[in-house]
């Protein structure tokens, strides 16, 4: 019974050391030799414009090629989303269409301020609410 005792004692110890230790550190030791560890952010913009009208397809690759590209130009993965969320005010479920951009990248200050500036720009040139912004830690190996 002592030595269940001990080894729940240490088992218990070790998860604690785990769950405490920065996700960034963790993310680092697991990753294998070839692969580093870089941030991951997914961002999330709705196409349709309050009071009518959607971003067109030519706004959207300009909003790509102007304003994304330039800021992140090493590369991004864009994919086609639908989207839903209840709208505060009248609380109807509102459906979306929606992009996904993913980024990975190195963190730095540079970095987000440059995501920070993405969602702004967008929100700013749309009349969007918000942009949604999800963010990881990888391992990533080319």
């Amino acid at each position: 019974m002592k030595t269940l005792s001990k080894f729940i004692c240490v088992a218990v110890i070790f998860l604690s050391f785990l769950l405490s230790w920065p996700q960034s550190s963790l993310a680092a030791s697991l990753c294998p030799e070839d692969g580093q560890t870089m941030s991951k952010v997914e961002l999330y913009f709705g196409l349709d414009i309050p009071g009518g009208g959607k971003v067109k397809p030519t706004e959207w690759q300009s909003f790509i090629d102007n304003e994304i590209t330039p800021r992140f130009p090493d590369g991004l993965t864009i994919d086609t989303v639908s989207g839903q969320w209840r709208d505060a005010q009248t609380n109807k479920t509102i459906q979306e269409e929606s992009r996904m951009v993913m980024i990975l990248y190195t963190p730095s200050a540079e970095a987000e301020e440059a995501i920070e500036d993405i969602r702004n720009t967008y929100k700013s040139k749309f009349q969007q609410d918000s942009v949604m912004r999800l963010d990881e830690s990888n391992c990533v190996s080319f």
